[in-house]
């Protein structure tokens, strides 16, 4: 803490006082936050500013996740009490989402997923995402397709296939499909 005591002509001007602490044994504590910081200020005995601020984060093999916390005050009042968290994995499809809340109520939410194969002459994947704004759910779509050119080798086939699909709340809203098939001979 650092406390500062000013006075102009026998009359207290500034009677402060900022105090604040750092915290990171939670590092060697799986149950608590990573990180914890602190700090206040205050005038008179009176607080006029408070902020605290958590940060977490975890790491396993292909994914990582983590969250930050931050509570402000001013003048004893709450003006924020937010937190961010957030995670990462790519073991078997790639997946990251995403949230931002605000005194325990939900912001913003997204969740994003991508997969795919990939086989000799042939690829297809999808992609997903999801976004919530204040907890009422605006995007829940899916594209997904492939790309087949194996038919270039195998004289029954077309030669080359494409599809695609795009939806929104589990409802198509989009489908197509297209061959292409050609031969040539010497004139």
């Amino acid at each position: 803490s650092l406390g500062l005591l000013v006075r102009l002509d026998d009359e207290e001007e500034i009677d402060g006082l900022v105090s604040g602490g750092l915290d990171w044994s939670g590092t060697t504590h799986p149950s608590r936050d990573d990180i914890r910081v602190r700090m206040a200020v205050s005038n008179k005995d009176r607080e006029r500013f408070r902020m605290a601020m958590t940060a977490d984060g975890d790491s396993q093999d292909e994914a990582v996740s983590g969250s930050l916390g931050l509570a402000l005050f001013a003048e004893a009042d709450e003006k924020f009490d937010g937190r961010v968290s957030g995670g990462l994995d790519w073991s078997d499809a790639l997946e990251a989402s995403m949230t931002v809340s605000n005194r325990n109520r939900e912001k913003l939410h997204m969740a994003m997923t991508a997969d795919g194969n990939s086989r000799f002459r042939e690829r297809d994947g999808s992609l997903g995402l999801l976004v919530r704004l204040d907890d009422e759910e605006e995007i829940d779509g899916l594209v997904s397709g492939g790309l087949d050119w194996s038919g270039t080798t195998h004289p029954s086939r077309d030669d080359i296939r494409v599809r695609m699909a795009v939806s929104n709340k589990d409802r198509e809203r989009f489908r197509m499909a297209m061959t292409a098939d050609g031969d040539s001979q010497d004139e």
